[in-house]
């Protein structure tokens, strides 16, 4: 039986569709709030829950500068799931509280996400593994949301987060991955970064938006539109780097920076992510020359085992391992932009079968 998540539809101003996600998921923030309290100390390293609200103080006060609409919604949702937005900050704000860059040897979560896009027969298509801590396979929400000016967004994404994985009605399909920056500050959180390029209705303008002076830390987001371009931008805090994929027709991305460039800034040594991103990059390549259907090829690569539990793309958790320190794939899409449709599931694709909601 597939895992079920909740879907909000929402419109209004962006406190109202905070406030409106937050009612129709109160069980689900409730639950994952609770997680977060009960194993934060294991997530971060010895911060508790409450010294994670009292920091979590100083990026808020970023993100009211930078990014106040998020903020609204990230407040409308408190007020809708009826905890306190100090709490609600605190999974907003989980990279930037738990990381501690270098990484060096094991990690704490494996494997972690992979995108993958593809132009082929006239179809752009891109696809999501979302791996983060278990609380969220069983907490999904399924965004759909009608912004103030009008514009359309289906994501995918834990309850207590802002969405920020998903396709909009500009035909922009928008993903990210996490990457282990060496430069990292107090200042926006990724999460409110991602946020922002959501809605945007070029590549140009998600580029920008998820370029702010004041961002915390570093992050890759991957970008694809209908007109074929496809474009990934890794960042750190302080530097940047665009690669644009759209003469080759496909792209991958893992969690390790790739541009030569942002070599300095990377904090990770982790092989898998590498290991997750040649896999990747040979089935899209083996699965354009074969002219695979495209929707089929993406769905195929996020369910990949190979080549081992510890290195693939369709993540599973380790029991053993104490639960606050316990990753999986939460979640899994794939965005059709030519019809704004986006197949689903929460929890790993292997076991869950995707459902499709398209816009209207």
């Amino acid at each position: 039986m597939a895992i079920p998540f909740v879907y909000v539809r929402a419109c209004g101003s962006y406190r109202e569709i905070g406030r409106q996600v937050g009612e129709a998921a109160r069980p689900q923030i409730e639950a994952s709030i609770a997680f977060f309290a009960e194993n934060f100390a294991a997530m971060s390293g010895g911060l508790s829950f409450d010294e994670a609200q009292q920091r979590s103080a100083a990026y808020l006060r970023y993100a009211r500068a930078c990014t106040p609409q998020q903020v609204e919604e990230l407040t409308g949702m408190a007020e809708g799931a009826g905890v306190p937005l100090p709490a609600l900050m605190v999974p907003n704000c989980a990279e930037e509280l738990t990381a501690g860059e270098p990484t060096v040897g094991a990690q704490p979560l494996t494997p972690g996400c992979t995108a993958v896009a593809i132009v082929s027969g006239g179809r752009h298509i891109v696809g999501h593994n979302m791996d983060w801590y278990v609380v969220d396979a069983p907490n999904n929400v399924l965004f759909d949301l009608t912004e103030p000016d009008g514009t359309r967004l289906l994501a995918f994404a834990g309850a207590a987060y802002l969405p920020i994985v998903g396709l909009n009605s500009h035909g922009i399909g928008n993903l990210s991955n996490s990457v282990h920056s060496t430069d990292n500050r107090v200042g926006v959180p990724n999460v409110f970064v991602r946020r922002t390029t959501m809605a945007a209705a070029t590549l140009e303008t998600a580029r920008d938006d998820g370029l702010p002076a004041a961002r915390a830390r570093g992050t890759n987001q991957f970008f694809a539109d209908i007109a074929g371009r496809l474009w990934d931008i890794e960042s750190s805090a302080t530097a940047a780097a665009c690669a644009d994929h759209t003469a080759r027709g496909y792209m991958a991305h893992t969690n390790h920076y790739v541009a030569p460039e942002m070599a300095p800034f990377e904090g990770s040594d982790y092989e898998e992510s590498r290991t997750r991103l040649r896999t990747a990059e040979a089935m899209l390549a083996e699965g354009l020359d074969h002219g695979d259907e495209p929707v089929e090829l993406v769905a195929r690569i996020l369910r990949c085992h190979e080549p081992s539990r510890q290195e693939c793309i369709c993540g599973h958790p380790e029991p053993d391992e104490p639960l606050g320190e316990q990753g999986m794939t939460v979640g899994s899409i794939i965005c059709d932009l030519d019809e704004r449709r986006l197949h689903v599931c929460a929890g790993p694709p292997c076991e869950n079968p995707y459902q499709v909601f398209a816009m209207d």
